[in-house]
């Protein structure tokens, strides 16, 4: 009872964990930072998320009318499963322009899909994830083997 009252109220007692997460502020907005070999995208809530390019794994484009994606599109970045990194970005983040043209370049992107989510985001309606790129098996294997490569000349 004790934790729950300085949970809730945060007086009288000293926090155990060093780390707290605080409430995700409407007014605060993601904060996508585009780098040559990464994605850092800073949340409201404090969390820091990253993936790096050469693990991108799949990109997928979110509308829904359900807490937390109501009201916008968000885009999920997937990375591989030896990464387990991956980002969620709203496409009201500042940068986003930067990151959504960063994507644009990736072979096979799908402009289509994208622009049909943003009309639906726009007009209030809901939609199944779509998918907007996913790494080819010969990327991938591309990727592998400069990733092998760059280990060797250490």
């Amino acid at each position: 009872m004790k934790a729950l009252l300085s949970k809730l109220f945060g007086t009288g007692v000293t926090k155990t964990h060093t780390h707290a997460t605080r409430a995700i502020d409407p007014n605060e907005p993601f904060v996508v930072n585009l780098y040559d070999d990464r994605v850092v995208v800073h949340r409201p809530d404090g969390q820091r998320e990253e993936l790096a390019w050469d693990a991108l794994e799949k990109v997928v484009v979110r509308v829904s009318d359900r807490a937390p994606w109501a009201g916008t599109a968000w885009l999920i970045l997937a990375g591989d499963a030896a990464s387990q990194q991956g980002c969620v970005v709203p496409m009201t983040a500042a940068n986003h322009d930067a990151l959504v043209q960063r994507l644009q370049a990736l072979p096979g992107f799908h402009q289509q899909k994208l622009d049909n989510a943003m009309r639906d985001a726009a007009a209030g309606k809901s939609r199944t994830d779509a998918n907007l790129w996913k790494r080819s098996e010969a990327e991938a294997s591309a990727s592998e083997e400069a990733s092998h490569d760059a280990a060797g000349q250490h």
